[in-house]
């Protein structure tokens, strides 16, 4: 996902402005569109902070806990220039701008066990389980022997992770739940539109940037 700006485009810049940025040498062109991408990648970075968008609503919220989002995909915003002429303002990794345009526009992601061990790293399957993995299998039904006498009674957290690996814990769950894990699934995302501006908004900033090099020049 990328923010992309031509200073010619729908009048983003005057006649008059288009005509000095022409007449500039390519290196001030691609300086000036630098540090229009960097107050862009600012005014982004701002409202991943605020979490707001770019119309000033407030982010969906996550459907779980009550953390910032988007924090780690604001950071990996950069300032492109192509051709002395284009500004795109993109993420260097791939996986992560594919990431941030869900957020952008709203999706599905869609979701697997191979996808999973990319970003999280395959789980280790002799360690012993989490307290989560526990509840969920005494919420499920899970029983132990009974101490004394014959029979079974419901089954502790803390006996569970003392005496299960998380590979039992996962076939245990997927038993006792009756179902095969999922080989794929869709993670529904929110929209969150953090990238983007109005023509009047670029057009002010590249006139300001445009008057600082001119008053460089004369001064």
């Amino acid at each position: 996902m990328s923010l992309t700006i031509k200073p010619n485009k729908e009048q983003v810049l005057s006649l008059q402005n288009q005509l000095i940025l022409a007449s500039l040498p390519a290196n001030k062109r691609i300086a000036i569109l630098k540090k229009l991408g960097r107050y862009e990648m600012k005014l982004a970075r701002d409202r991943i902070k605020k979490q707001t968008t770019v119309d000033g609503d407030g982010f969906e919220k996550r459907e779980r806990g009550s953390k910032k989002m988007l924090i780690r995909i604001g950071k990996s915003l950069e300032p492109y220039v192509i051709d002395s002429n284009r500004l795109e303002l993109k993420h260097r990794n791939v996986l992560t701008g594919q990431i941030a345009a869900l957020h952008q526009a709203g999706g599905k992601e869609p979701m697997g066990a191979a996808k999973m061990k990319k970003i999280h790293g395959k789980p280790d399957y002799s360690a012993q389980i989490s307290r989560g993995q526990a509840k969920a299998l005494i919420k499920l039904g899970a029983r132990a022997r009974k101490t004394k006498g014959s029979g079974y009674r419901k089954a502790t957290i803390r006996e569970l992770m003392a005496s299960m690996t998380v590979g039992q814990a996962e076939l245990a769950l997927e038993t006792l739940r009756n179902k095969k894990s999922k080989q794929s699934w869709d993670i529904p995302i929110k929209a969150r539109p953090f990238l983007g501006d109005s023509t009047d908004n670029v057009q002010r900033q590249l006139v300001s940037i445009i008057e600082q090099i001119n008053q460089k020049q004369r001064g």
